[in-house]
């Protein structure tokens, strides 16, 4: 079974972003360090709901999304 990752590197879009966090950060590829202050997760405005989205080029055949959260909070 292989996984790819289709988001990786698309352009990616965020309502509400908080400061410098944007959404180009969760499809970057990092996540080594996943506090949220380190600068690899895209973050919204707190306590707001938010809207976040990527484009994937074109119609894909997808199986599982895997979302992960920013830790530290």
């Amino acid at each position: 079974w292989f996984t790819e990752n289709l988001a990786l590197h698309q352009p990616a879009w965020q309502r509400l972003t908080h400061k410098s966090y944007t959404a180009d950060l969760a499809v970057d590829g990092q996540y080594t360090d996943l506090e949220w202050r380190r600068g690899q997760c895209a973050v919204s405005d707190f306590g707001q709901t938010t809207e976040w989205r990527v484009d994937l080029g074109g119609v894909r055949s997808i199986h599982h999304i895997f979302i992960q959260y920013a830790t530290g909070n």
